[in-house]
C-alpha cells in the first residue's frame, strides 16, 4: 500500500516530537513551548550550529537552566526567525498531545467505570450470610478491594490532572504559535505572515478566477509627530492605525504591519472599486480620532494616512510588482497634499 507525503511528513513530525519530549525528560529541561521549539529543532537535526553548542552544554555536563534555556531560545529560534520551525514543532506537539489526551481520556473513562463495578459487587456480596467465617473473609475481600478502588480514585485523579496539564500546555503552543504571526507593538500580523497568507490567496484567487486588491497605508508626518512627541506616543498612533483597520475590515481582509509606519491591507473577493470605497472608509474613520494624552487632556490633533490602491492581474502579477504599483499611487497620494486615496496605474 502506498503511503501518502501528508502521511510520511506527519508521522515523521510525530517522531520528532516524541524524541524532543524524551529528550528535554532526560536533560530535566522544563516543558515550555519556548524549549519545546528548542529540542525540535535539535531532534530535526538542520540546524548544524544549534546542534553543536547543545552537544558541547551535554558533554561538558552542564545543565540546562533557565537561562541557558532562554539563549538557546533567543539565538537559534527568535534570532534566525525560524518560524517554519515554530509552526511544525506546535503542530508537531499539539498531534502528540491530542494522542496522549485520547489515550488519558479513554483510560480514566475505563477506570471510572471499574469504580462503579467495584461497589456494586461490594454491595451485593455483602448481604444474605450469617457464617462469620464467611463474613470475615468477606469483609478482609470488601477491606482490599476497597483499597484496590481508593487506589484506582488516586490514579483516575492524576489523570485527570495529567489532562488539565497537557490541555494547558497545548493551549500555550498555540499561543506561541499566533504570537509568532503577529506583531509585537500593534498585535496585527506582521510582515512574514503577510506574505505567507498573500501567497494563499492570490492562489485561491487564481484557481477561482476571482478579484483581489492590496492597500498600502503610510502614516503622514508620522516622523516628524514621532520626534515632536516622543516613541510612546507615536506607539499609541501606531495601535490607533491598527484597531482602526481591524475595526473596519471584516471576514477574510488581512491587515498587516509591514513596516515603521506603513500598513498593508489585501482584499480577497474584491473588485478595484469596491478596494477604493474600503480605503476611503479607513481614511474618514482614521481622520475623526482624536489623539489626547491620558494624563493631561492635551489634544494632539487626528491621525491622517495617505494610501494606494492596485488589483491583482492574473498571470501578470507577483507581489513585488502588485505593491510596486500600489506604492507608487501612495507616493501619489503624498504629492496630492497627503490624507487620501490613489488608485494604482492601469489599475
Amino acid at each position: 500500500m502506498n503511503t501518502s507525503p501528508t502521511t510520511n511528513k506527519e508521522s515523521n513530525e510525530h517522531q520528532l516530537a516524541q524524541q524532543a519530549m524524551a529528550l528535554m525528560d532526560t536533560h530535566k529541561v522544563r516543558p515550555t513551548p519556548e524549549n519545546y521549539a528548542v529540542w525540535f529543532a535539535y531532534s530535526e537535526g538542520k540546524n548544524k550550529e544549534l546542534l553543536a553548542e547543545i552537544d558541547n552544554i551535554d558533554a561538558n555536563k552542564l545543565p540546562f537552566t533557565l537561562d541557558t534555556n532562554k539563549y538557546l531560545y533567543n539565538k537559534y529560534i527568535v534570532g534566525n526567525r525560524n518560524q517554519k520551525v515554530l509552526d511544525d514543532a506546535s503542530l508537531a506537539a499539539q498531534r502528540l498531545l491530542q494522542d496522549v489526551l485520547r489515550v488519558v481520556t479513554d483510560f480514566s473513562g475505563e477506570q471510572k467505570n471499574y469504580n462503579k463495578d467495584v461497589d456494586q459487587y461490594i454491595e451485593k456480596i455483602s448481604t444474605g450470610f450469617e457464617d462469620e467465617n464467611i463474613k470475615s473473609t468477606l469483609k478482609e475481600l470488601v477491606q482490599a478491594t476497597t483499597t484496590l478502588r481508593q487506589s484506582g480514585e488516586k490514579i483516575t485523579e492524576k489523570l485527570e490532572e495529567s489532562k488539565k496539564e497537557i490541555t494547558v500546555l497545548r493551549k500555550n503552543l498555540q499561543q506561541v504559535t499566533i504570537e509568532a504571526q503577529r506583531d509585537f507593538l500593534t498585535g496585527v500580523f506582521n510582515r512574514k505572515t503577510f506574505e505567507k497568507m498573500y501567497d494563499e490567496l492570490s492562489m485561491a484567487a487564481k484557481e477561482k478566477e476571482t478579484e483581489l486588491c492590496l492597500i498600502m497605508i503610510d502614516i503622514d508626518h508620522f516622523k516628524k509627530f514621532n520626534d515632536k512627541y516622543g516613541h510612546l506616543l507615536g506607539d499609541e498612533v501606531l495601535k490607533t492605525v491598527a484597531r482602526t483597520l481591524t475595526e473596519v475590515l471584516k471576514g477574510r481582509d488581512v491587515v498587516a504591519r509591514f513596516g515603521g509606519e506603513e500598513f498593508v491591507v489585501i482584499l480577497p473577493e474584491t473588485p478595484i472599486e469596491g478596494a477604493m470605497k474600503v480605503a476611503e472608509m479607513i481614511r474618514a474613520t482614521l481622520a475623526t480620532k482624536e489623539l489626547k494624552r491620558k494624563d493631561t487632556g492635551e489634544n494632539f490633533g487626528t491621525i491622517t494616512v495617505s494610501m494606494g490602491v492596485s488589483k491583482f492581474r492574473h498571470g501578470i502579477d507577483t507581489l513585488p510588482t502588485l505593491m510596486k504599483r500600489a506604492d507608487d499611487a501612495l507616493y501619489q497620494s503624498k504629492h496630492r497634499g497627503r490624507n487620501c486615496v490613489t488608485r494604482g496605474a492601469n489599475d
